[in-house]
C-alpha cells in the first residue's frame, strides 16, 4: 500500500502503535453510526489490534485502508479506504462488472470533523485509485442520514447512482466516482 501526502495529510498503513488511537475512533457511535449495519463498536485493544491486522492485509491496485494523520503533528484523525466491493454489496445494488469494483469510505474523530480532511484524504486516495487502475470503479455506500458524507461525495464529483435496500434492508445512496471508464450495469 503506497503512502499518499496532501498539503494538510499523511495516508500511511495503520500500525500495532495505532490500536489506542483506533480503539478511540471505533468505540464511539457518533464516529461508528453511519458505517453499515455490519459495523459494531470496538471494546478492547485486541479487537484494535486484530483491526489493523485485517487494514494491512488489504492491497491491490490502488487499494489499501490507510491511517491518516496530520502533516504538520503527526497526530491520527481518522481513517480512510478504497477496497474490494464485497460480492454481498454488489448483489445488493444490483451492479454487475468485468473488474471487481472498489468501494471508498471515511471515519474521521469528531475533534477532526468538519475541517475538510475526509474531503481531502478521499481525493488523494481517488487520484490514487484512478492513477493505479482507471477501469476499476469506485463506488462510495452512504447511509442517507449522513448528511456530511453526501457532501463530501458532492465536493469530490462522485455522481449519484441511486438507491438501494437491498443491504442488510437497510437503505444507502449508491455513488460512483466519475473517472471509471467503465460505467456499471444496473441497479435495483
Amino acid at each position: 500500500m503506497k503512502e499518499l501526502r496532501t498539503h494538510r495529510l499523511i495516508l500511511r498503513a495503520w500500525e500495532p502503535s495505532d490500536a489506542s488511537f483506533l480503539l478511540d475512533l471505533e468505540s464511539r457511535m457518533e464516529t461508528m453510526r453511519y458505517l453499515g449495519p455490519g459495523a459494531t463498536l470496538m471494546t478492547t485493544m485486541e479487537e484494535a489490534l486484530a483491526s489493523i491486522g485485517r487494514r494491512r492485509a488489504v492491497r491491490g491496485a490502488g487499494q489499501g485502508i490507510w491511517a491518516v494523520a496530520r502533516h504538520d503533528t503527526g497526530r491520527l484523525i481518522g481513517n480512510l479506504l478504497c477496497k474490494p466491493m464485497s460480492e454481498e454489496m454488489q448483489r445488493a445494488i444490483g451492479i454487475g462488472f468485468e473488474q471487481q469494483p472498489s468501494e471508498i469510505g471515511w471515519h474521521l474523530h469528531p475533534a477532526a470533523q468538519g475541517q475538510g480532511c475526509a474531503t481531502e484524504a478521499a481525493r488523494a486516495v481517488l487520484g490514487y485509485a484512478n492513477q493505479a487502475n482507471a477501469d476499476q470503479p469506485v463506488f462510495a455506500i452512504v447511509d442517507p442520514r449522513n448528511e456530511a458524507s453526501q457532501k463530501i461525495c458532492d465536493r469530490l464529483g462522485l455522481q449519484r447512482f441511486g438507491r438501494t435496500r437491498g443491504y442488510a434492508s437497510a437503505e444507502h445512496l449508491v455513488y460512483v466516482a466519475p473517472s471509471a471508464r467503465r460505467q456499471p450495469v444496473g441497479l435495483r
